[in-house]
């Protein structure tokens, strides 16, 4: 069965609401925690790992310890991909600047090969993948779960980043006004991919 496209037009009206919940300090949202991200041009960490967690994961040490482990596996060559990633992807422009989505999948091309090492490892996938990225670089790597891939009616990355990419670049007006009313929890300006994760995940 295939599953309709929603579009962030169907949520403009609840969307300062949906925001103002998740943002809340009190509410027990993740943005107050995961939101941080940390130091911009570290490698990979365990604990960037385990934040990922924040966003409704559950990896526990066997998803975590054979990444920092010596050793040439797929756990190791997963790691690698992904400081790869990090170092790429670090000066990358924002997702929705760019005009055509050729140049974009050209620049994310380190989040695809690091979703395509984390076939190679159990319990890893494309989800995993990017909430772990995500917050070290949340200008470029969307967020993926399960909402956004029903939201988009999508299986699979490529088709979410186009879906994604589309949706913010038709909707950038209104989302840059909302955006601009929010910064994260260490000061930074709110991404539009991460506010258009919100608007989408947030009851």
């Amino acid at each position: 069965m295939v599953i309709a496209s929603s579009s962030l037009a169907s949520l403009k009206t609840s969307a300062q609401g949906k925001l103002e919940r998740y943002t809340s300090t009190t509410l027990g949202y993740a943005f107050n925690a995961y939101d941080h991200q940390g130091e911009v041009d570290a490698p990979l960490a365990p604990a960037d790992v385990l934040m990922a967690n924040l966003l409704s994961l559950q990896l526990s040490a066997r998803d975590v310890i054979p990444l920092f482990t010596d050793g040439d596996g797929p756990a190791q060559r997963l790691r690698e991909s992904l400081d790869i990633a990090l170092v790429n992807l670090r000066d990358a422009d924002c997702f929705e600047s760019y005009d055509e989505l050729s140049g974009l999948e050209r620049a994310v091309e380190s989040l695809a090969a690091s979703n395509t090492a984390a076939l190679s490892v159990k319990w890893w996938t494309a989800v995993t993948v990017s909430k772990v990225l995500h917050r070290r670089r949340p200008h470029i790597v969307p967020l993926i779960d399960s909402r956004v891939y029903e939201f988009y009616g999508a299986k699979h990355p490529g088709p979410v980043r186009k879906a994604l990419w589309d949706d913010i670049r038709e909707n950038s007006g209104w989302l840059t006004d909302l955006a601009a009313t929010k910064k994260t929890p260490d000061g930074r300006p709110l991404s539009l991919l991460r506010l258009a994760d919100i608007l989408i995940w947030t009851p």
